[in-house]
């Protein structure tokens, strides 16, 4: 992917975090992103890291509507 493209994803996610998150729960993604900093992307299942970014938000979608997914 190239650095552009990198930085136009880097730019919107922080636009939507800074625009659209209470201070609070933006310092309890903060603690938590050390998760994200050390996780395996092998240890996602094969049928997560086949599908796109449009097929998961769907399911995520989905799955909360239908009560199937539980956060």
């Amino acid at each position: 992917m190239k650095q552009n493209d990198i930085d136009e994803i880097l730019n919107h996610i922080n636009e939507k975090f800074n625009d659209d998150v209470p201070n609070l729960i933006k310092m309890i993604v903060r603690r938590k992103i050390t998760n994200l900093e050390t996780f395996e992307i092998d240890s996602l299942p094969s049928a997560l890291r086949g599908c796109t970014v449009e097929e998961l938000f769907v399911i995520v979608k989905n799955g909360l509507a239908s009560g199937n997914l539980k956060l």
